[in-house]
């Protein structure tokens, strides 16, 4: 059984033992007792409705809708690099949920012979429950070694000390749009800065850097991949830069984005989940794939 299959049958299973929503603590005070009407409140900013994931029920549902989709979309973007560059892979993922990034690297084959170091950053304690759940499965693989914490990550890059595990993996999945809309233009400029001078600059040997950056195809988002960029060139480094999206667009947005040929899920995902979860199906999002000699 892979990471994803382990978890969602996991978050399945909490899911329906929670049974209705006594836990929940709706900002309304009243929750309708229904999680998918809190995601559509999260994902887009209903007035008096839900604004982040603090709700345990809410988080098991989060992960059986949203998993296969965003563990999809990264595959894609695996694909778009040469692997075998790579000796090993030590990944931080920042604001890693569910993890749905490193199921990727999973579910791809390309751990192989290859051992993988996964380093999760998440604010929200929400997802303790879950992270034990993953950190035990690692535990049952040879490949995989990996560690949670539950710190902001802007707390620890602003020590500026450079990172203790050389990395060659950087994952934002839906990170920059789940900033405050006034603050994102700064909180990312500031985000960027931080992981070129603190993690890349400590960057492992004899092997190629990567971001990916998973995220909604909107403006406010796709505008803040070209920072990134400013700041590879500034600082001198050699990188390959490809901008890739899933959903069919009406014109061009002149932003240097290529559609994937595919929008389709990579799984299959059982019926009775479908029904329960709404799960997503299709890929949506944009992505920055780069590449750092």
């Amino acid at each position: 059984m892979s990471l994803l299959e382990n978890l969602i049958l996991y978050c399945k299973d909490q899911f329906y033992e929670y049974g209705d929503c006594r836990h929940c603590n709706h900002p309304s005070g009243e929750c309708s007792g229904s999680c998918l009407n809190c995601s559509e409140e999260v994902n887009f900013h209903k007035a008096g409705g839900r604004i982040d994931y603090d709700c345990q029920k809410f988080l098991y549902y989060y992960v059986c809708r949203y998993s296969f989709k965003y563990c999809s979309e990264i595959m894609y973007a695996l694909e778009q690099i040469d692997c075998c560059k790579y000796p090993v892979y030590n990944i931080l993922s920042v604001g890693c949920g569910g993890a749905p990034d490193l199921m990727a690297f999973e579910e791809t084959g390309l751990a192989g012979g290859k051992k993988i170091f996964y380093k999760g950053y998440d604010v929200n304690g929400y997802w303790t429950p879950i992270h034990e759940t993953i950190s035990q499965y690692a535990t049952s693989t040879n490949n995989i070694n990996m560690e949670f914490i539950n710190r902001n990550i802007f707390d620890v890059l602003a020590q500026g000390k450079p990172a203790v595990r050389h990395y060659n993996v950087i994952v934002l999945e839906y990170l920059l749009s789940h900033f405050s809309f006034d603050n994102r233009k700064y909180l990312a400029d500031v985000l960027f800065s931080q992981l070129i001078k603190v993690v890349l600059s400590n960057r492992l040997d004899n092997s190629p850097f990567l971001f990916i950056i998973n995220d909604i195809d909107h403006d406010s988002v796709r505008s803040l991949f070209d920072i990134l960029r400013s700041k590879l060139h500034n600082e001198g480094y050699q990188f390959f830069l490809r901008k890739v999206h899933f959903k069919h667009r009406e014109f061009d947005y002149q932003d240097g984005s290529v559609p994937y040929p595919s929008c389709k899920n990579k799984f299959r995902i059982p019926d009775e989940l479908k029904d329960e979860f709404n799960c997503a199906i299709n890929c949506t999002s944009a992505q920055l794939i780069v590449e750092v000699q």
